[in-house]
């Protein structure tokens, strides 16, 4: 009887049922409802709360690409690593200084003054085969060298200030009050008497001065070339106006000679 009652009941609701009967099966879904898409995992409708994500697969890690160092970066390294030793090993010694603390420290000082006399003979050794790494042909050390050098360079200067008193004069920028001002006239003088150079001085307050050629009123060169201290001394060309400001202060009679013979005959470093 119950068998019998739910083929009944089955049978009357195919019956009724809207859609084909063909297209109906206890594990299939009439086409136009959407019913699988929804339903299945892999659909991209699917009901969060049903279906579970599977878990992205792990990204392999990739290993940070090794940089070869070079031989200089490695010896920095190195000798980072010497220093923080001897370093460590001293401030061992120094906070606790035990007999052990301090034979410690000093075994490896000992090490490092080998280290650095090895370093200075090679040193040494490569500077004598090597005429292009030897500064001392510019600046001998040696003091027979130094005495040739200088002797060429009085030369030099002696006839630098020959040549340029034919054309260059100094330019003297003084104040009455200027104390050091008046020392200045036995060096300017002097410079007029053994090179025939002209020295100009120029008031800058409508004073003059003794023992030098008669002075005149600035007339706004003070200003152009920013003086604002005296003495002050300026290298003039009386052909071409060009100027070259020697210096202020006092300066010595060798000061003079060297200054105009540097800033006029040589260029920056050659010295």
């Amino acid at each position: 009887m119950i068998m019998r009652l739910a083929y009944t009941l089955l049978a009357t609701v195919l019956m009724l049922m809207p859609f084909s009967v063909t297209a109906i099966e206890w594990r299939d879904y009439p086409s136009g409802m959407g019913y699988p898409s929804e339903w299945s995992c892999s659909g991209q409708g699917k009901f969060n709360w049903y279906c579970e994500d599977e878990p992205a697969p792990a990204k392999a890690d990739k290993a940070p690409p090794v940089s070869a160092e070079t031989r200089e970066e490695l010896a920095v390294k190195e000798l980072e690593a010497i220093r923080k030793e001897l370093d460590a090993k001293r401030a061992l010694s120094v906070v606790h200084p035990t007999e052990e603390n301090i034979r410690a420290y000093m075994a490896a000082q000992q090490v490092e003054i080998v280290r650095a006399a090895y370093y200075a003979d090679v040193w040494r050794r490569v500077l004598w085969q090597n005429a292009e790494l030897n500064l001392a042909l510019k600046n001998p050390m040696n003091n027979s060298a130094i005495k040739v050098k200088n002797t060429e360079r009085d030369k030099n200067e002696i006839a630098t200030m020959t040549a340029l008193a034919k054309e260059w004069g100094i330019f003297f920028f003084f104040r009455g009050d200027c104390i050091y001002c008046k020392h200045m006239i036995p060096a300017l003088q002097w410079i007029t008497r053994s090179y025939d150079m002209t020295i100009l001085p120029i008031s800058l307050d409508g004073s003059t001065i003794e023992g030098l050629p008669p002075a005149v009123q600035d007339n706004g060169l003070a200003k152009k070339l920013g003086v604002e201290a005296v003495p002050l001394f300026v290298l003039g060309n009386a052909k071409t106006g060009k100027m070259v400001i020697i210096g202020s202060g006092v300066l010595s009679l060798q000061d003079f000679v060297e200054r105009i013979y540097v800033l006029t005959q040589t260029k920056a470093g050659e010295l």
